[in-house]
């Protein structure tokens, strides 16, 4: 069970994965010692998966950012989410309840690479019904985390 100095260093990592145990305990007012105890204990109960970077992707081709809603024959949805998880373009995968059955996040650079390297193939696959995909314009909030309020000392 998470206590308020976990939920605290979880709120702080997900601001920012690179602040330092010193840094951390002098938010927190705990020792640096306390944080990286709790931090191994986040990672060895696996609350914490793993540490990574965001990278702004204006700075790369791959820029085209599309969600497809995908509806498929439920026998075939093990092999369509198969599927989906080997694509090098998709970025997230979702089962979903309604309107359809998965939801991808697909980057692309151009809409013919979409089509080609997609659309195209995950439409032939059998057990896909239907492939709608949501083109994005512009990128307005992208959060990781939902990042609490904590108050350590009770004010």
């Amino acid at each position: 069970m998470l206590d308020n100095v976990d939920n605290a260093i979880l709120s702080e990592l997900a601001k920012d994965g690179r602040t330092s145990m010193a840094d951390l305990g002098k938010k927190l007012s705990i020792a640096p010692s306390t944080v990286f105890k709790r931090i191994e204990k986040l990672k060895s109960s696996g609350i914490i998966q793993r540490f990574t970077i965001v990278v702004n992707p204006e700075f790369f081709r791959h820029s085209i950012i599309v969600f497809l809603s995908i509806s498929v024959n439920p026998i075939e949805k093990p092999e369509v989410e198969h599927f989906l998880v080997r694509m090098d373009h998709v970025l997230e995968v979702y089962e979903t309840l309604e309107p359809s059955d998965f939801l991808a996040k697909v980057r692309v650079h151009e809409i013919a690479q979409l089509k080609k390297d997609v659309l195209i193939p995950l439409s032939e696959l059998p057990g896909v019904r239907d492939v709608k995909p949501i083109l994005t314009v512009k990128k307005v909030k992208e959060q990781f985390w939902n990042i609490e309020e904590y108050d350590l000392h009770g004010n």
